[in-house]
């Protein structure tokens, strides 16, 4: 359930904790814990929601994990120093100690908190993301929304009278979260159909594309106007449920407009490519291309040459077996468009897939399987490139 992001209540709880995590730098996992409870405790109109605040809140707070080699040293050392005493048989505790901070030449409370001070309730706090007490609000709500979305079967979106940067945008994420799309234009209306799956309907990694579904929902937030459709299954309830959202759903988006941030497997195959075929240059799409049955797609590369050729290059990764099959139907009368296909090797596996790859005419002309990601070898050979 949605809060109100100006409650005054909710309002503040949310600035005491924010004041209480801007003020945690130094301090250990476990005393931060421990006065965030305090705080919830007294909050009794709604704990729940404080407690989900105050996990939000760790989501954005770093802490030191490192376990220096001077102290996995220290502690062989005194481990070591311990079995040797337990060997003399000492069965004076006070000479016991006395004995220990001898050889260590510290006191035995200090040897007792550096003993185990890696630990996870030790850990100090080195760094926090601070922001306001109404954006913590939004960001809750945000994250119910994911969480159910965790649960979907099928997502539809509907961006309705698009803002041409922002709608770049919105594709440019799908492709970022590995999700594949099917994209078509609205009849009645301007604007786009856009037509997910939902983790239920995989067989594979679900997990993995849930999370990635659930951090794709803030990128819809930052369009001007849109609809948003899901069908959610729950562990403890038999029926399905509609979620229903649109832009007067009053949730701000956490992500900046426009992502700057490229993965480090998309600028490997930019730099190699670029380096060992000097003719042509790759970048990650920036437009949409049509395809028969009205539909359009976003690829995730687009290269080019000095000649003005131009080709696209979609992936489908190990969870995109239903979308693969949709696009080698949908390409099957089709000679060529410009549109070439990299498969992971893991969609093989299905003996279902295998077999309408290898029936696939498009395929064998303009398709490659590929390990984790495409190498340039392989681009080379379906764009038939000699250098």
């Amino acid at each position: 359930m949605l809060i109100q992001t100006n409650d005054p209540q909710l309002l503040r709880i949310s600035t005491q904790l924010l004041a209480l995590f801007n003020d945690s730098i130094g301090k250990t996992r476990g005393t931060l814990i421990a006065e965030s409870k305090n705080l919830i405790d007294h909050f009794v109109d709604n704990t729940i929601v404080a407690r989900g605040l105050e996990k939000l809140l760790m989501d954005r707070t770093t802490f030191n994990t490192d376990s220096p080699e001077s102290l996995i040293q220290f502690r062989q050392d005194l481990f070591l120093f311990t079995s040797k005493l337990h060997q003399e048989s000492i069965q004076d505790l006070e000479t016991y100690y006395q004995t220990i901070e001898q050889n260590f030449q510290q006191d035995m409370s200090h040897i007792q908190n550096q003993l185990y001070s890696d630990l996870p309730n030790n850990q100090p706090v080195i760094g926090f993301k601070a922001f306001s007490a109404e954006r913590l609000l939004h960001r809750y709500n945000c994250a119910q929304v994911q969480g159910l979305l965790l649960h979907c079967s099928q997502l539809i979106l509907k961006i309705l009278n698009p803002d041409t940067a922002r709608l770049r945008q919105l594709f440019k994420y799908i492709r970022f979260h590995q999700l594949l799309a099917n994209i078509s234009k609205l009849k009645e209306e301007n604007g786009f159909h856009i037509q997910i799956d939902g983790p239920l309907n995989l067989f594979i990694q679900t997990k993995k594309y849930g999370l990635n579904l659930a951090n794709f929902f803030p990128a819809i937030l930052n369009q001007k106007e849109w609809q948003l459709t899901a069908q959610i299954k729950l562990k403890k309830r038999k029926n399905i449920l509609e979620l229903s959202l649109d832009h007067n759903c009053d949730i701000l988006s956490h992500y900046n407009q426009f992502m700057a941030y490229i993965p480090d497997e998309i600028t490997m195959i930019q730099k190699n490519f670029n380096k060992k075929i000097s003719s042509w240059q790759i970048q990650p799409s920036e437009t949409l291309i049509p395809l028969p049955g009205d539909t359009w797609c976003f690829p995730d590369f687009t290269l080019t040459n000095q000649h003005k050729d131009i080709f696209h290059l979609e992936l489908f990764h190990a969870w995109h077996s239903t979308p693969l099959i949709y696009r080698l139907n949908q390409l099957k009368s089709v000679q060529s468009s410009g549109l070439l296909l990299g498969v992971s090797k893991k969609l093989l596996k299905d003996p279902a897939i295998k077999k309408v790859i290898e029936e696939s005419k498009y395929f064998r002309t303009f398709g490659f399987v590929f390990n984790d990601m495409p190498t340039v070898s392989h681009i080379r050979s379906v764009i038939q490139i000699d250098e």
